[in-house]
């Protein structure tokens, strides 16, 4: 025999409590698999909330900015439309302003040839009108009417010269009307009339000129004690 005690520990067979261990591990792993889906089911939930809301708010922005595009759209049409209707309407007064200056003019001058009274006798210098040209940023169109009044009107034969003076680079500077008037070829201009000449054209205006007043001057042919002279202040209607 062995020096050695041996002890022998005698456990009684429980079948049932390895069956209730077993199936409370089996709950126990049930039931945390439940909880996790629980907790998982709240929070997907809860994202799904949040993102349907953000997805509507996003949609109901999306509309907003289109209908905000619309209306800025909608006014820079508008804006566009009034400033053509204005232009046009701009442009149309222009002209009738033009038209009632001329009719008015033309009205005088007739007026005055029917005088017979007066002490103006001789070659008369009318109004002049200037007005910019249309598409041309130094052009600048003129009209300027002369006639003569004596008690017995007859045919005569005139010189006409116009001079422009200005300032540019801040020194004075003449021009003659040959010189800004590319339909005109030398000065002084030749007329001929009984009752009166209208003189209209257009000059181009060299860069960096500034126009202050025009000088006009008139005398028949060959009779310089007819001379007329007449200054203007350089005004664009």
């Amino acid at each position: 025999m062995s020096d050695y005690n041996q002890q022998l520990i005698v456990q009684s067979h429980q079948p049932g409590r390895r069956r209730v261990e077993i199936l409370i591990w089996v709950s126990l792993a049930v039931l945390l698999f439940l909880l996790g889906l629980l907790l998982g089911y709240r929070f997907f939930g809860t994202e799904m909330v949040e993102k349907r809301h953000q997805q509507h708010e996003l949609e109901n922005l999306q509309v907003q900015v289109v209908g905000m595009e619309q209306k800025l759209t909608n006014s820079v049409l508008a804006a566009k439309i009034d400033r053509m209707a204005l232009e046009e309407v701009r442009q149309v007064v222009t002209s009738l302003q033009t038209e009632l200056a001329v009719d008015k003019e033309e009205l005088g001058l007739y007026r005055n040839l029917l005088q017979t009274e007066g002490r103006e006798k001789g070659l008369l210098i009318g109004e002049l009108m200037l007005k910019p040209v249309p598409g041309s940023e130094q052009g600048v169109a003129y009209r300027l009417v002369v006639q003569q009044k004596e008690t017995k009107l007859k045919r005569i034969k005139v010189n006409i010269t116009m001079t422009l003076k200005g300032l540019k680079d801040g020194k004075e500077e003449l021009l003659g009307l040959e010189l800004i008037d590319a339909q005109v070829e030398s000065s002084p201009i030749l007329a001929e009339f009984k009752y009166f000449h209208i003189l209209e054209g257009a000059v181009e205006l060299p860069v960096g000129f500034s126009p202050q007043t025009l000088a006009v001057e008139i005398w028949k042919k060959g009779v310089s004690s007819s001379r007329v002279e007449r200054s203007f202040d350089w005004r664009v209607e």
